[in-house]
């Protein structure tokens, strides 16, 4: 080969040469790299948790990474790129230091420096253990007066917790709450359960199993009480020309106390000792009565053996035409599957309007409806309602229902006993 040639290879390289350092050097330039801590610190992985022990106070669930990386892959790093593990493989009882490892799957990245670099534990013997479920009932104040609830019942009554054996020192109960508040049937339904310290406060390294049970709560009428509707009836007739538009009374029920048998007696409804005489009347009247209690019976909140007043007021208007008729009452809207067990089947309605459409009225037209729609099992005290039906005579759309006696009746709803579910 020429001198002549050499000189020109020679010359080649050295311009290829000059040629990649100014590349290089306009790359770098370009994208140069940075050493920075990543911003999102990366959850950190345990390996080969020992399944008979167990392990607490882990000091850090993440881990701070500072790295370097150019420009570019800075920009498409991702928080998933990094793998953060500690090995508790070797762990034995006691308290040990367990470093951290932090790998990053982009080659171009190195990392510098994490934090923390290692983690504190202490390693515990797992233990198990039999614990009696405790449920407590909430809003026993606010049950409806007349009606007590039962201990409740748990199935199982017993479960098992486990966890570190000093945690399962903490646990003062295996806890469940259950809401009685204005219930008048019973409970079943199923409860979380939660393992408590002396504090109420949850122990959250103990675990239970079964974590709910099912609970049973028994809600009793006391047969020593009783909610009663409040009627007062009339005598005499008001003046020529006016009628009884009205009868209230205050209050419209009472709970009654005494001993079942004579409770029971009372049925539904408790009455005034008279009727209240509104012969000649001719404007509003109002009275104080005594309840027709039975012997031994009170209300609730008076002395006892002591008459009970209540206040009586009756509307007297002039008259268009008034008259008051005796009504059978009908039950509607009672869920599928329930059952209507008493309710007191007539009541007094009160019309008024024109006298001649009163004086030819057809029973027949009106309808009485206690409406049950979303009762559920229970004893309650439902308002009637009463509709005239004006088919065929518009001129009844003039009769208007000015009151109903009594103005609440008790109706009792019960349900099905619930099967015994099979172990």
């Amino acid at each position: 080969m020429s001198k002549q040639t050499l000189d020109r290879i020679g010359t080649a390289m050295l311009a290829l040469a000059l040629s990649l350092i100014v590349w290089v050097n306009a790359t770098y330039q370009m994208d140069k790299p940075r050493e920075d801590i990543y911003p999102t610190e990366i959850p950190i992985e345990v390996l080969d948790r020992p399944d008979d022990l167990a392990v607490l106070n882990g000091t850090s669930e993440t881990v701070q990474v500072r790295i370097r990386a150019y420009a570019s892959s800075w920009d498409t790093l991702r928080a998933d790129d990094f793998v953060a593990t500690v090995d508790f493989g070797d762990l034995t009882t006691g308290v040990h230091v367990v470093p951290i490892s932090v790998v990053v799957s982009d080659p171009t990245v190195t990392i510098t420096g994490i934090h923390p670099q290692a983690i504190n534990v202490r390693v515990e013997r797992l233990v198990t253990s039999l614990r009696p479920v405790a449920i407590s009932l909430q809003g026993e104040a606010d049950i409806p007066m007349g009606y007590r609830a039962s201990p409740p019942l748990a199935d199982p009554s017993e479960v098992t917790i486990s966890g570190p054996a000093s945690e399962l020192d903490k646990v003062v109960s295996v806890a469940g709450e259950v809401n009685v508040a204005g219930q008048r049937a019973d409970i079943d339904q199923v409860v979380a359960l939660k393992p408590v310290d002396l504090d109420g406060q949850v122990v959250e390294s103990a675990h239970v199993s079964p974590s709910t049970v099912r609970v049973q709560v028994g809600i009793e009428k006391r047969e020593d009480y009783r909610e009663v509707a409040v009627r007062v009836r009339t005598a005499g007739q008001p003046a020529r020309g006016y009628y009884v538009s009205s009868v209230s009374v205050l209050p419209a029920t009472v709970t009654l106390v005494g001993p079942p048998a004579a409770i029971e007696s009372v049925g539904s409804l408790i009455e005034a000792r008279e009727e209240l005489d509104v012969s000649g009347a001719n404007r509003m009247l109002a009275a104080r009565m005594d309840l027709n209690l039975p012997e031994g019976v009170s209300v609730m909140g008076a002395p006892a053996g002591e008459p009970y007043e209540v206040l009586v007021t009756v509307g007297i208007d002039a008259v268009t035409g008034g008259t008051t008729v005796e009504l059978p009452l009908h039950a509607e809207g009672l869920a599928e599957g329930l059952e209507l067990s008493t309710f007191v089947p007539v009541i007094d309605v009160i019309l008024t309007g024109p006298s001649v459409l009163l004086d030819e009225l057809e029973t027949d037209r009106l309808s009485a409806v206690l409406d049950l729609s979303g009762l559920g099992p229970g004893t309650h005290q439902v308002h009637p309602s009463v509709t005239i039906n004006t088919e065929g005579a518009p001129d009844l759309e003039d009769l208007q229902v000015k009151d109903v006696l009594p103005q609440y009746v008790e109706v009792t709803i019960s349900a099905p006993p619930t099967p015994t579910p099979e172990r």
